[in-house]
């Protein structure tokens, strides 16, 4: 992992001080030496006011251990700090390599909403920065300065939110007993895009101590306590336009709000044009999410649809997400330009062979955006708040199996079935012989990899026609069970 930087973006204070800010990384208790902090740190949190600098030589002296200050001349206005979880959490009671905890952001009253906590943030994580992390922020009511900033405690979480959000953070739920103290609390985490599977895996297991059925009676209680009283999709269709957005968007990845440009709240890029649009009828218990590059484009950059078609489960019925930028390949359409439905069996082979070559998957028209590990913290937290104990998901390809089984989804239906498919593309099985080199789908060394096998049985090898396996994931837990071990993609 690597530390902030040394220095980084520089703005203008307010104009009554004269003087700019400087970011600067701090790793040791005596870089705190030469430096005043500013009097109105901590003023108003659960701690006395004058022990700040006390508070942060315990934070670098702490394994990993290091801040993001902000200093104004000799004056430290605002910092940013990294630790690894200590003891009394319970992320720190067995330390996790890769697990970081985002302890504390703060700013000094007098030079607030000059965008030092935004720039603190964008430092952090330049340049790749925690990207083979998870980094926790929990966010404790207690320590919400309401009094300064004139907002609700719904309005100052919200901000939060809204400033977390930008760099890739979402709201988990826990029983951590520190977080749950108080409904008002959250934890929000960033699941870093290099972070290892295993890391996830062993993160996850840490959020809940009790049965799924106990972490969903947590989630709604927070929900009946934040006033959202809601515990289906149906319910949340219902509701006005305005509160329905506010809670769907936040479906929406940081990285697809980043790359667009996109203002969170409206949805608009900054010429006005709406880019995302919520199919959410209100007598119906699903919401399709798109999100376009430009308002006439037929390809979303990214499509999420949900739908619940049991109390028990929230099913994750299609998950897209397109590089806007990158060729298109018309596998979705027939040799004569006809489109045809994803599982129709209608093929282009033509268009197909290009997309294989260029590294694509079968179904893909597009370079993705690999964001599958940023829309699943998404989609299972909005599902731990509706209280919901499972997702479901189907395989539509054999690598949408694959990858699901990667991220903890485990197998309601055609588990038998994909682990009779991997013997049979092992050396000697049915279907390594049927790599033939007959055609470009059926070379030999397709049977090594999960692209290739998903092309080859695109391309008929198994003799039958593929059939959808339906995989779920309990919330907050990961099953752990692959049927192609140790594979490449």
């Amino acid at each position: 992992m690597s530390p902030a930087p040394e220095s980084a973006e520089r703005f203008a204070a307010p104009e009554t001080s004269g003087t700019a800010i400087t970011l600067r990384a701090l790793t040791a208790p005596d870089d705190l030496d030469r430096l005043t902090p500013g009097e109105g740190l901590g003023a108003y949190c659960r701690y006395r006011a004058g022990e700040t600098p006390a508070i942060l030589r315990r934070v670098l002296r702490a394994p990993q251990g290091r801040l993001l200050a902000g200093v104004a001349g000799d004056r430290l206005v605002g910092y940013l700090a990294l630790f690894q979880p200590g003891p009394e959490e319970r992320w720190g009671q067995q330390p996790i390599p890769g697990l970081v905890e985002l302890g504390a952001l703060e700013v000094d009253r007098a030079w607030r909403r000059r965008g030092l906590a935004r720039l603190m943030l964008q430092a952090a994580f330049a340049g790749g920065a925690l990207d083979d992390a998870i980094v926790i922020a929990p966010q404790l009511a207690a320590d919400w300065d309401l009094e300064a900033s004139g907002l609700t405690w719904r309005e100052y979480r919200q901000l939060i939110f809204r400033l977390f959000r930008r760099h890739g953070f979402a709201d988990f739920v826990t029983d951590e007993p520190l977080v749950a103290a108080d409904p008002r609390n959250c934890l929000l985490v960033r699941v870093g895009e290099a972070a290892a599977p295993g890391l996830y895996r062993a993160f996850r297991a840490l959020l809940t101590e009790g049965s799924p059925g106990a972490s969903a009676a947590e989630a709604d209680r927070r929900q009946q306590y934040l006033g959202i009283g809601v515990t289906s999709i149906q319910q949340i269709n219902q509701l006005p336009a305005e509160e329905r957005e506010a809670i769907y968007r936040r479906l929406i990845p940081p990285r697809v709000i980043a790359l667009l440009d996109l203002d969170p709240a409206t949805g608009r890029d900054p010429r006005g044009n709406r880019l995302v649009t919520y199919i959410c009828p209100p007598d119906q218990g699903f919401v399709r999410i798109e999100v376009r590059a430009h308002p006439p484009n037929r390809d979303c950059v990214y499509l999420l649809k949900l739908t619940q078609p049991t109390e028990e489960f929230l099913e994750v019925a299609f998950i897209m997400a397109n590089d806007p930028q990158a060729e298109r390949f018309d596998v979705d359409q027939d040799p004569s330009g006809n489109p045809v439905g994803i599982l129709s069996g209608i093929r282009n082979p033509a268009e197909e062979e290009r997309a294989m070559r260029a590294g694509l998957a079968p179904g893909q028209v597009r370079r993705g955006l690999r964001m599958f590990r940023q829309v699943l913290p998404l989609v299972e937290s909005f599902a731990g708040e509706l209280g919901k104990e499972q997702m479901s998901i189907e395989g539509l390809f054999y690598h949408h199996a694959i990858l699901y089984e990667r991220y903890g989804f485990g197998y309601l239906t055609g588990r038998d079935r994909m682990e009779e498919i991997h013997r049979g593309f092992q050396p000697g099985g049915v279907l390594h012989r049927r790599l033939d080199g007959s055609n470009p789908f059926r070379m030999p060394e397709a049977a090594a990899t999960v692209r290739g096998r998903s092309w080859a049985i695109r391309d008929g090898v198994l003799g039958e026609p593929w059939r959808v396996p339906r995989l779920y994931k309990i919330v907050g837990r990961a099953m752990g069970m692959p049927t192609f071990p140790d594979c490449v993609y």
